[in-house]
């Protein structure tokens, strides 16, 4: 692959800014006008939930005292969405997943073995320089919101997916994160994710095809193995975002193959949380009403090669 300069990489995400038509709702006339730190104190005064004092949920980039035009909520802080923020004349983007490509989140690569922990003292990088020049340039602010985000009850990255499948009447209890469909197969179910959530070939299957199914639960986003382990013998069928690969799908594999008619349905955790932050936008909008708020998905990042 060929190397791009950091020069390269801010260049075509401006000209990205000025490409795809995109406008978020007029903001109210004569509205004051409210900062991004603002606009944070109301989250956590409004989320519910204790806050942590060790915590993913804090400022990626930007100055936390820059006056918002408008908000964006997304699983992803892509370029492509910070792009497209631009254009709708939004400038806080509040993402569930990292910005930075790790969980360390910073405007630099992590260190590795061997490597000083010190940002400044790390071989610098284009991707992750050029994109916090484009996001600097453009005075955007990101602030991740996940911790606390999913501590809520009934959990919103479920409710999210379930509403994307068009399954809200099947809850089972009120809870969004269990379900009892009208009976399918494991295969008919795969298809009908994949169709919902508009993935390009993310989408991966542990058990067969012909699996009845009628009972599902939805774990979006990372899911542990004590989750899958606690959770798989009373379904049929899980949906989750991402696992270890020597973990979960080890564990259903080895399910399935005892005989139990079980699946494990895998979308990836940025298409698995997306519609958990449309659920954040229309949360966010009785709260924060001084300026507009917009989900805008960040999609799948995989594609499937014809065969």
């Amino acid at each position: 692959m060929p190397r791009i300069s950091r020069r390269e990489f801010v260049w075509r995400g401006a000209a990205g800014a000025v490409a795809a038509p995109f406008v978020l709702d007029p903001a109210p006339l004569g509205a004051a006008a409210v900062t991004a730190q603002e606009i944070v104190d109301r989250i956590r005064n409004a989320v519910g939930v204790d806050w942590k004092a060790s915590t993913v949920d804090t400022f990626k980039a930007g100055e936390p005292s820059t006056p918002v035009t408008g908000v964006v909520t997304t699983s992803l802080a892509t370029i492509d969405v910070l792009r497209r923020a631009v254009k709708a004349g939004a400038n806080m983007v509040i993402t569930s997943g990292p910005t930075f490509y790790s969980r360390a989140d910073t405007p630099a690569p992590p260190a590795g073995r061997g490597q000083s922990a010190s940002p400044q003292t790390r071989p610098g990088d284009p991707v992750f320089a050029g994109k916090n020049e484009f996001i600097k340039a453009n005075n955007l602010v990101v602030w991740r919101f996940s911790d606390h985000w999913q501590l809520r009850t009934p959990n919103p990255f479920a409710q999210g997916l379930t509403d994307a499948l068009g399954w809200s009447g099947y809850r089972s209890s009120g809870d969004p994160a269990r379900l009892m469909v009208p009976p399918l197969t494991l295969d008919a179910l795969a298809a009908r994710v994949k169709r919902s959530l508009d993935a390009r070939g993310g989408v991966r299957v542990v058990g067969s095809p012909q699996t009845r199914v009628r009972s599902i639960a939805m774990l979006p986003g990372t899911v542990a193995i004590q989750q899958a382990v606690a959770v798989l013998p009373g379904v049929d069928v899980i949906v989750a975002g991402e696992i270890r690969e020597w973990e979960s799908s080890e564990y259903a594999r080895d399910v399935v193959n005892a005989g139990i008619g079980k699946g494990l349905i895998l979308v990836g955790r940025s298409l698995s949380e997306d519609a958990g932050m449309r659920v954040c936008a229309e949360w966010l909008r009785p709260i924060v009403r001084d300026v507009p708020i917009r989900w805008m998905p960040a999609g799948d990042p995989y594609w499937r090669p014809a065969t």
